[in-house]
């Protein structure tokens, strides 16, 4: 394989690698909003189009993280000129810092919230990836359930509660063994 197709390969792989932590990311400084998905796409292209200025042997997600923040600034610019409200840039940067700091934090965040949805019932699992992986709307959901939207609401609060407790719980466990 030529070098050039084989630093290719390699790029293809730290994008793979790093995808999962990328999307909880980008939901980190953009949390309640829809567009998500469309942020990580975007994101994507910019580290494709920009591959040839990354110095191998660096901190990809470092550099990828910062590009995904300035792509979630200009949704959320896009969102606000739509009339729709959403963080100040203060805020925003101020969250992607906290979640850049510890990459490895949040990895473990991510088994323990795995192992958590695990735990759910499959309604409960249900909803919670119809809102969160879908980004649809409780309403769809309800007419899909014929719950109520409230009762969903009720119940989305106390799931997410239960696996909160559950991650915290995942996380002292973890850190006992260590």
């Amino acid at each position: 394989m030529p070098p050039e197709d084989t630093l290719q390969a390699e790029f293809v792989c730290l994008i793979a690698r790093y995808q999962a932590s990328l999307h909880a990311f980008i939901i980190s400084l953009m949390p309640g909003l829809d567009g998500v998905d469309d942020v990580l796409q975007e994101t994507n292209m910019v580290l494709w189009q920009k591959r040839e200025t990354y110095q191998h042997g660096t901190d990809f997600r470092a550099w990828a993280c910062t590009i995904a923040r300035f792509k979630a600034m200009a949704h959320r610019r896009k969102v606000a000129r739509l009339g729709m409200r959403s963080f100040e840039d203060d805020l925003l940067e101020m969250l992607a810092s906290e979640c850049e700091a510890a990459p490895e934090e949040l990895d473990e965040k991510l088994r323990a919230l795995e192992k958590c949805m695990g735990r759910l019932n499959e309604p409960e699992r249900g909803l919670i990836e119809h809102r969160y992986a879908t980004g649809a709307g409780l309403d769809e959901f309800a007419e899909q359930s014929g719950r109520p939207v409230e009762s969903l609401r009720v119940s989305l609060f106390r799931i997410r509660a239960a696996l909160r407790k559950c991650i915290s719980s995942e996380l002292a466990l973890a850190n006992l063994h260590l």
